[in-house]
């Protein structure tokens, strides 16, 4: 500081007065099956993006179709005792539990307009559309439809099944009013309930766009779609994303996506959000630069991002290491495999033993998928293959693979 003159001085510089926001309690929403769910949901989105109303984390009530236990495991991660002491923040997602315990995850407000508006620039029209509600509301996807909607002023339209409430039936789709160009959010399952009714696969057709989540969808089913006319996304992305941030392989506008050198995806960007409610050790940064590094190992073809499995994913078997994710994309592939899942139970003799789950309507196939697997993998990956009608699912879509592991225990 110079001497003299009138330039300011120590004494009479105006200094800021840096003020600490008392945490505030964060407001549970139980959210009941059905339109009653969806409007609650909507409720408390609207008052807290007008700056009127707490944060929030919505938490599904127990019902026929969400059990208990499930309510009570994401209770325990968003921590309703735990005061938020984020100013901006929005609410608490919960992420999804489907190999371990759900962790509550704080999403600002700004992390929701991010997703919305890339969303809006990589989707030509989607700006426009209503949006149709086939997923629950207390997931990120199911949620991220509410806020698409709102955030454009747009209709939304709920399907019956919304939270567990009936059984989801294409039927219920093509039901349907919607005046004008809408999109639609769905897991990979209902994507295959759509596309076995001729009359849903030619609704799905005029949507403007089919984003499919939550889990990896089949390249075969995805071939499917497009061959059929519907504008199918698939997405990558997760609850610490705020969805999803990247679609058929390409980040959205303003997400950057680092390959680390022991192949983890890193995601960077606005959409990140702002962190779990029991520590911050997979975030870094601020704004732009907000950093999330998840437990998925990807590489780049062509331009484009591939999972190729996840970092909790690489078991032994006899002191080999062996990716479930690589054995469920050799099992998938297979002509008429409708789906399938691959679980390892540890076993005293050869480390883990390996499962594979398949849903196929060819009894024939069932016989095929071990020496499938051993000729593009090698011996270690022969899995066990346990046919059934149907997977596991968690009340917000993803396979239940603890339910998987307990049954091959």
């Amino acid at each position: 500081m110079r001497a003299g003159g009138d330039g300011p001085t120590t004494d009479n510089l105006v200094r800021p007065t840096l003020v600490r926001m008392a945490a505030l309690p964060l407001h549970v929403v139980e959210v009941a099956p059905g339109p009653e769910g969806v409007v609650a949901a909507r409720a408390a989105l609207s008052d807290r993006l007008a700056g009127d109303g707490p944060a929030f984390a919505l938490v599904p009530r127990p019902g026929p179709r969400v059990p208990g236990d499930y309510v009570a495991l994401i209770r325990r991660g968003i921590r309703p005792e735990m005061p938020v002491d984020n100013p901006d923040a929005a609410f608490v997602a919960a992420t999804s539990g489907s190999t371990g315990e759900p962790r509550g995850v704080v999403v600002t407000r700004d992390n929701l307009r991010a997703a919305v508006e890339a969303s809006w620039e990589r989707i030509p029209g989607l700006r426009d559309c209503a949006w149709v509600l086939a997923l629950p509301v207390t997931s990120i996807g199911g949620f991220g439809a509410i806020v698409r909607a709102h955030l454009a002023g747009t209709p939304l339209h709920a399907l019956p099944s919304v939270g567990g409430a009936a059984p989801f039936d294409a039927r219920d789709v093509i039901a349907l009013d919607i005046a004008q160009p809408f999109a639609i959010s769905l897991v990979p399952q209902q994507l295959v309930d759509m596309l076995e009714s001729a009359e849903a696969t030619a609704w799905l057709s005029q949507a403007t766009a089919v984003l499919v989540g939550a889990a990896a969808t089949p390249e075969p089913l995805a071939m499917r779609a497009r061959d059929a006319g519907v504008s199918l996304v698939t997405t990558y992305g997760m609850t610490e994303t705020t969805g999803g941030c990247v679609y058929d392989g390409l980040p959205l506008p303003g997400v950057r996506v680092e390959i680390s050198d022991d192949g983890r995806i890193e995601v960077i960007g606005r959409q990140v959000t702002a962190g779990y409610r029991d520590g911050d050790e997979h975030f870094s940064g601020h704004g732009v630069d907000r950093r999330f590094s998840t437990s998925d190992h990807g590489v780049w073809e062509a331009g484009l991002l591939r999972i190729t499995g996840r970092t909790d994913d690489v078991v032994t078997v006899h002191g080999v290491n062996v990716a479930l994710g690589a054995i469920e994309s050799v099992i998938r592939s297979m002509v008429g495999v409708r789906d399938c899942a691959v679980v390892a139970i540890p076993d005293d003799r050869q480390d883990h033993r390996i499962i594979s789950y398949v849903v196929s309507e060819d009894p024939g196939v069932i016989a095929m998928i071990s020496p499938g697997v051993v000729e593009q993998l090698g011996g270690a990956a022969r899995p066990d293959v346990v046919a059934v009608d149907a997977l596991p699912l968690l009340p917000n879509g993803k396979i239940d693979r603890l339910a998987l592991r307990t049954a091959g225990e």
